[in-house]
C-alpha cells in the first residue's frame, strides 16, 4: 500500500474535520425543528399588566388586582359595557353592589366599534389578566348589551369557555336583530355585525346558542324585544331567560324609567344578576325580586 506524504496527510485530516462539522451541523438543525418553537425558552407574558391597561377608570369598588376571591364567591365577575359606552358610564351602581357580596370585581374598556371578534379577542386577554391576579379558575361574566355578546364570541371563537363559569346578560340583542338596531348602532364595523343573518350572529347562534359547561341567565326589557330577542335558547337546566315587566307590571308603566342605557342602575335587575351569580346554575325559575326596592 502506498504512503501518504505529510503534505497529503494535513490535506486529509482537514477534510475529515470539515466533514465532522458538517454533520454536527446538519444534527443540531433536525433536532432544533423536530423540537419546534416551543424549544426556545420564552419569558412569560404578564396579562396582568395588559389588563390593568384595559381597566376601567372611574369605576367604584372595582378593579383591585390584590383582590382574592372569598371561598363563597370564588369566582371574579368580569362587567363588559355596551357600545357608545364606558364602564365607568355603566356600572357605577352594579360594581359597588356586587363588591359588598363579597364578589372581586373588575370592568374594563374595550373599543366596542371595532368587529365583536377583535372585542372578544381584548375581552380573552383581560379574563386572563383577571385569572392570573386572583388565581382563580373561572370568571363570571356581566354584559350590557353589546357587552352581552362579546362575551359569547369570546367563548365560541377564542376557548373561553373553559374560563367562564356564567354569563349574565341584560338587553343583549341575542338573535333576531332588526335592520333598526343596526341604523341606531351607527357606522361602525360592529354595527354591520348586527344586522339580520349577518355571519357573525349566524356563527353565534348555530347549531346552538350556548356552550357547554357555562350557565347563562338573559335579562330584558319588553321594548327591547323590537329591536332583537334578549333571550337565549337552550335548556332550562342552563338557561335562564327573564323580561323585567314580567315581574314588575309596574316598571313600565313611566316611560323611561327604566330603558335600555338605565337598567344597568336599576335594583330589580341587579337582584337578579346578584341572585343568578350565586345560585348554582342559572337565574332559579321560582325567584321573584322586590319590584318596590329602592336601596341595594
Amino acid at each position: 500500500m502506498a504512503q501518504l506524504r505529510p503534505g497529503q496527510i494535513a490535506v486529509a485530516v482537514l477534510c475529515a474535520v470539515a466533514g465532522l462539522a458538517v454533520l454536527l451541523f446538519a444534527a443540531d438543525t433536525l433536532v432544533n425543528r423536530a423540537a419546534g418553537p416551543e424549544a426556545s425558552p420564552s419569558p412569560s407574558v404578564d396579562r396582568v399588566a395588559e389588563a390593568r391597561k384595559m381597566a376601567s377608570e372611574g369605576v367604584a369598588e372595582a378593579n383591585d388586582f390584590e383582590c382574592r376571591p372569598r371561598e363563597s364567591t370564588p369566582y371574579p365577575v368580569v362587567l363588559v359595557h355596551g357600545a357608545k359606552s364606558t364602564g365607568a358610564v355603566t356600572w357605577p351602581v352594579a360594581a359597588p353592589y356586587l363588591s359588598k357580596q363579597g364578589y372581586c370585581v373588575f370592568a374594563l374598556d374595550y373599543g366596542w366599534s371595532r368587529s365583536i371578534e377583535e372585542s372578544a379577542r381584548t375581552l380573552g386577554i383581560f379574563v386572563d389578566g383577571v385569572l392570573q391576579a386572583t388565581g382563580a379558575e373561572k370568571v363570571a361574566i356581566v354584559g350590557h348589551s353589546l357587552g352581552g355578546l362579546v362575551p359569547r364570541a369570546y367563548m365560541r371563537f377564542d376557548g373561553g369557555a373553559e374560563k367562564v363559569s356564567e354569563l349574565v346578560t341584560l338587553g343583549a340583542p341575542h338573535r333576531d336583530p332588526t335592520e333598526e338596531l343596526s341604523r341606531s348602532c351607527g357606522w361602525e364595523t360592529v354595527c354591520e355585525e348586527l344586522r339580520p343573518g349577518s355571519k357573525l350572529m349566524e356563527a353565534l347562534n348555530t347549531p346552538s346558542m350556548i356552550e357547554p359547561g357555562v350557565s347563562y341567565t338573559a335579562l330584558g326589557l319588553k321594548a327591547e324585544q323590537e329591536a332583537a330577542s334578549t333571550f337565549v335558547e337552550g335548556p332550562a337546566d342552563q338557561v335562564a331567560n327573564r323580561m323585567l315587566q314580567d315581574d314588575c307590571p309596574l316598571k313600565g308603566l313611566v316611560e323611561g324609567a327604566v330603558g335600555h342605557n338605565l337598567e344597568t342602575l336599576d335594583p330589580v335587575m341587579l337582584s337578579y344578576v346578584n341572585k343568578a351569580l350565586e345560585s348554582p346554575g342559572p337565574l332559579p325559575a321560582d325567584y321573584r325580586p322586590d319590584c318596590f326596592a329602592l336601596i341595594l
